[in-house]
């Protein structure tokens, strides 16, 4: 395989499945070590085998099973493993609730996911938001969204399309894959198709 993305575009992955789609977004998340080839960002070879080197290089992963501790509240998921804390070492509950709702705010959807919310109280859609404001507050550079909109609704693919075109227009590059025509036309800069791992 052979590609690239730019910044601040909408890279859109298409193709069967098994295809490959998944292993290669899996080798750039660092769950899976690569055998062979190079990998370079802003033209430097960089190594991702495990899952820290992907985040460390501000690669972040959408997966399409979301990842949301059922029980910890919205600011707790997306400050998880790095909650600010007190000199006691205890929790920093304000600053935690008043970090997460700037990344909200910033997706323009704090007046509907309020920081302390459960996953439970979320649709898919707003499940979804909760997720991508993870990985902008780990300042992601590159996103990667795994078939995103196959559980959400028109409106909902709307509300998604909005955000990703933001992101895209403050710099974030984009690999949005997915089944649907529709994704594609609406959102990509350039489309690569993967067949038989090609």
């Amino acid at each position: 395989i052979q590609f690239d993305l730019r910044k601040g575009e909408i890279h859109s992955l298409l193709g069967e499945n098994g295809a490959g789609k998944s292993t290669m977004i899996k080798i750039l998340a660092g769950i899976h070590t690569p055998t062979e080839g190079q990998i370079f960002i802003n033209g430097k070879e960089v190594k991702i085998e495990k899952v820290s080197d992907g985040k460390e290089l501000g690669i972040s992963v959408m997966h399409q099973e979301l990842s949301l501790v059922p029980d910890m509240t919205v600011a707790e998921n997306i400050y998880l493993g790095r909650m600010p804390s007190k000199k006691s070492g205890f929790v920093d509950d304000r600053k935690l609730e008043a970090d997460a709702y700037k990344v909200l705010e910033r997706l323009g959807v704090q007046d509907v996911i309020h920081v302390n919310d459960y996953p439970a109280n979320l649709t898919v859609a707003q499940q979804q938001m909760v997720e991508i404001a993870k990985a902008l507050s780990t300042h992601a550079k590159i996103v990667i969204l795994d078939e995103p909109t196959a559980s959400l609704t028109r409106r909902e693919s709307e509300e998604l399309y909005r955000i990703v075109d933001q992101l895209r227009e403050e710099g974030v590059s984009i690999i949005f894959i997915s089944h649907r025509f529709e994704d594609m036309y609406r959102l990509a800069s350039r489309v690569t198709v993967f067949r038989d791992s090609q």
